[in-house]
């Protein structure tokens, strides 16, 4: 397919091909034109949509009720004779007036319970060993006879009431009610008589154990108040009063012998000092202290006194004689040498004598000393023992109160602990021992008799609820398909669903048989809406880029074969007849399509730039239109791709917006790939493409949520194949219609 100029009709005509290839999905003839036009939303339209449907949808399923509920009536066997018992099952357990502990569930669960006995193996094997149902010729019939007689039974609660039914049916009708009543009775011999019996078994349980625990208590109190005896009180605060006040005698005890203790020692130690002392009190007595002790001698004094007065009569006389040997002199000096002598004997007298005496006098003191000590170490021992007495005594009174306290709380807590339990108990067997003689929860109301007439409605009744049910699945597939998978159905949908802005619409593309068969003329009057709506968008676009400056225009799609290349080529060459010099890039990489539809060379193109193999300007390539120059996908591979998240495609579009008025780009589709993503954060705004009858709403829906988390702005929707009614032909130009 290719645009190009026709001389022989108006310049900005576009020659359209009679087909289209089926290999391009995004063609021309799939597009839409842009939204924006004066085109009326009609209502109208969705509502007969819309009843279409549910036409089908009504058709199908009375189609599938009929022949489900047919097949259920020839498929249900023929009526038999029905035999029922019911028995009364009450919601709460009937009392006299007491209430028990005995667990009460909730009664739908209960309900289920029973029903769940009632099919049980205990259940039916009691009934099929009663006498008048062994001998049954059935029974002989069947592998398993349980298992047959649960196939068998019918129980069921009648709705809304308490009223338990038990039923069979069989081709004879004496058969169904002995079975049925002898299940009944085995249900009620094996489950509810059972029930009573535990009931009474609890009661014997109790009952004994409320005994033992009476017993228990009375021993326990025993022990408490022997313990009480010990502690002094049963009162915690009380007993820790006493233990207090024990604790404080015993600390004082303990002060006191410790101090006794400290003072024997040291009474000990003073006392092995003097007694070293008085053995080395002879060591210690030197020659200068027996010196001493004789020069103070009063023999010894008066010696020393005659010797000084014999000294100065010498030296009085020495001085008046100047002849040493003078008689004078000479006999004061015999006196003082006898004095000497007399002095050297007397010392020698005094030595021994004196040396007794000090030797005596250490002795005799250290050994007072001594005897004191010993005496003060006597008295302090036996203070000491009575101390340690009264330590051992009060050590122990404390610990026999914290050991007892504890013994004592611990008993206190186990008698209340028991005598709670005790009394539960017993609550609940003097509870017991009344409600035991009330009536019993479940109770025969009526046995089976022996039937008379056939349930001749069973098959019409299970017909008619097969029929209804697969009606209402019908109903119910056919609203779920349609609104998981609903498509696009008028460009209402676009407002109303997808809340999204009607910037245009395109008219509906006619078949491909209708365009073979048809004229020059219809084909040009197709030919010329889609340039009426397409120049309708145009003139939207440039509305707004004079009021916001909006220049470079993303074309997207949810997914691919929605018209979007089209659109983005048809928008392109529209501006380009208005004289807007405009630059069509083709920016789905990898499915790239606009060099076909203008029969232009792919390489080089937008993936070369990205990989810096071409300048950007070099890589545009002009086209026989007018104004309209074509930037091809180019040659793409792994690397152009990953460029587009870090190239900084904000400034390419810049430098490209030196050279031309707009910018229409054709991007990838949104869903499949991130693409799109990747370059609509760079353009000025983004065009949507909805292909009636073929987008569904929940993508187109998924696709504009991603570009709006983006903050990519979005100018609207543009709706490819609307209803040829919207296009009038009244206001064609000549030529066209």
């Amino acid at each position: 397919m290719m645009l190009n100029s026709n001389p022989g009709s108006r310049p900005d005509s576009v020659n359209l091909p009679a087909t289209i290839p089926p290999h391009r999905k995004d063609s021309f003839a799939d597009s839409s034109a842009v939204m924006g036009s004066s085109t009326s939303l009609d209502p109208f339209m969705l509502l007969k949509a819309l009843r279409r449907r549910w036409a089908m949808a009504l058709g199908i399923g009375l189609v599938g009720a009929g022949v489900i509920g047919f097949t259920t009536y020839l498929l249900v066997p023929a009526a038999k004779y029905t035999a029922r018992s019911m028995l009364h099952v009450n919601s709460v357990q009937p009392r006299i007036l007491l209430t028990t502990g005995e667990v009460h569930t909730e009664y739908g669960a209960y309900q289920r319970t029973q029903l769940a006995l009632l099919h049980s193996r205990l259940v039916l094997s009691s009934a099929l060993k009663q006498p008048e149902v062994a001998k049954l010729p059935i029974l002989t019939k069947v592998s398993d006879p349980i298992e047959w007689l649960e196939n068998e039974l019918k129980v069921d609660f009648a709705p809304g009431s308490e009223i338990l039914r038990i039923s069979i049916s069989a081709e004879k009708p004496d058969l169904p009610m002995l079975l049925v009543n002898a299940v009944t009775q085995a249900y009620l011999d094996e489950i509810v008589d059972v029930e009573m019996k535990q009931s009474r078994q609890r009661y014997d349980l109790l009952k004994s154990t409320w005994n033992r625990y009476q017993e228990n208590l009375r021993e326990k109190r025993q022990q408490l108040k022997g313990l009480t005896e010990l502690a002094g009180s049963d009162n915690k605060s009380t007993i820790a009063t006493i233990h207090q006040h024990e604790l404080d005698r015993l600390g004082r005890a303990e002060d006191e012998l410790s101090r006794i203790q400290s003072e024997l020692r040291s009474l000990r130690i003073e006392s092995e000092v003097l007694h070293e002392k008085a053995a080395l009190n002879q060591m210690m007595v030197t020659p200068a202290m027996i010196a001493d002790a004789i020069s103070r001698d009063r023999s010894i004094e008066l010696l020393k006194d005659k010797e000084a007065l014999v000294q100065r009569a010498i030296d009085r006389v020495s001085h008046l004689v100047r002849n040493r040997n003078d008689p004078a002199v000479k006999k004061h000096r015999d006196d003082l040498e006898a004095i000497h002598v007399a002095l050297a004997a007397q010392r020698r007298k005094l030595y021994p004598i004196v040396t007794k005496q000090l030797q005596d006098m250490g002795r005799d003191s250290d050994e007072s000393k001594e005897i004191l000590v010993q005496h003060r170490c006597v008295i302090l021992e036996k203070i000491e023992a009575a101390l340690q007495d009264d330590v051992k005594r009060l050590t122990e009174r404390s610990r026999s109160i914290g050991q007892n306290s504890v013994d004592l709380f611990s008993i206190q807590e186990e008698i209340a602990n028991a005598d709670e339990i005790a009394r539960l108990i017993g609550k609940e067997v003097e509870a017991l021992t009344v409600e035991l003689q009330a009536p019993p929860r479940i109770r025969l109301l009526e046995k089976a008799e022996l039937p008379r007439t056939k349930d001749e409605t069973r098959k019409f009744k299970l017909a008619g609820v097969a029929g209804c049910g697969a009606f209402a699945l019908a109903l119910l597939g056919i609203s779920f398909w349609e609104s998981s998978a609903r498509r696009v159905d008028s460009a209402s949908d676009v407002v109303q669903c997808l809340g999204m802005d009607l910037f245009g619409t395109l008219p509906i593309l006619p078949r491909r048989r209708l365009m073979l068969g048809s004229g020059a003329a219809q084909h040009r009057r197709w030919g010329s809406m889609l340039i009426e709506s397409v120049d309708a968008a145009r003139t939207a676009l440039l509305h707004v880029s004079r009021t916001e400056s909006v220049r470079v225009v993303m074309i997207a799609s949810a997914l691919g074969g929605e018209g979007k290349t089209s659109l983005a080529s048809h928008l392109a060459t529209s501006l380009a007849r208005a004289g807007r010099r405009t630059l069509l890039v083709d920016g789905d990489l990898r499915r790239p399509s606009v060099h076909e539809l203008f029969d232009q060379p792919c390489v080089p193109g937008f993936s070369e730039v990205l990989r810096d193999e071409i300048e950007l300007i070099d890589a545009v390539q002009p086209t026989l239109i007018s104004g309209l120059s074509l930037l091809t996908a180019g040659f793409s591979d792994s690397d152009s791709i990953q460029t587009l998240a870090s190239r900084d495609l904000r400034a390419m579009f810049d430098q490209l917006k030196e050279q031309f008025d707009f910018l229409v780009i054709d991007s990838s589709p949104v869903l499949p790939v991130a693409d799109a993503l990747l370059i609509g954060q760079h353009v000025d705004a983004v065009i949507f493409s909805i292909m009636r009858d073929v987008s569904r709403i929940p993508t187109v829906q998924a696709a504009y949520d991603r570009l709006a988390r983006l903050g990519i702005r979005m100018l609207g929707a543009i709706v490819t194949g609307e209803q040829t009614d919207h296009y009038g032909s009244n206001y064609l130009p000549s030529g066209r219609a």
